[in-house]
């Protein structure tokens, strides 16, 4: 059953391998340390989260996932991380937009987790795809690994002229 409210659902989940390079565990450190590479790992190492195929990986139960019509598992690949449903962090194309636009999609209204990280990049990068994009600020919260990211995201997202909505 479709949410009347939207078209199409379309959901990130992140789906990492245990050995991938941005747990902080991976490189004998703890997490939410500075670390950043040309690969696309960074700008911190993160708790080991969402490992393929575990329960941390599913969509929480009060989620209904049932209603998506379209999941892209992003961070799979062991030596970089993806931040946004769009493009992996070292540029990589995720289709996610190519996707979009043949469905003749122009607005989006984004949430999840987190604010201050994958939803940050996945506005940004659906922005410069041309998207108009909306941010459900009751269905999103952020990480602050360090103090101030929530903040200065919703700058960034005012300057953009995110619009921030509720739901």
């Amino acid at each position: 059953m479709r949410d009347p409210a939207y078209r199409l659902i379309l959901a990130g989940q992140d789906w990492h391998p245990p050995s991938h390079m941005s747990f902080a565990v991976n490189h004998g450190k703890d997490p939410f340390t500075p670390y950043d590479n040309d690969a696309g790992i960074g700008p911190v190492l993160w708790p080991a989260h969402c490992q393929q195929g575990s329960h941390g990986a599913e969509f929480h139960p009060d989620v209904e996932s049932y209603r998506f019509n379209y999941i892209v598992r992003k961070g799979t690949h062991p030596e970089v991380d993806s931040y946004s449903v769009f493009k992996e962090n070292n540029g990589a194309d995720l289709g996610t937009a190519s996707l979009l636009k043949a469905l003749s999609i122009a607005e989006l209204d984004i949430c999840g987790l987190a604010l201050d990280y994958c939803l940050k990049y996945s506005v940004h990068d659906a922005l410069e795809a041309g998207f108009k994009v909306n941010v459900v600020l009751n269905a999103t919260k952020g990480v602050e690994a360090r103090s101030g990211d929530v903040r200065e995201t919703l700058d960034g997202f005012a300057k953009a002229r995110v619009e921030l909505i509720e739901r």
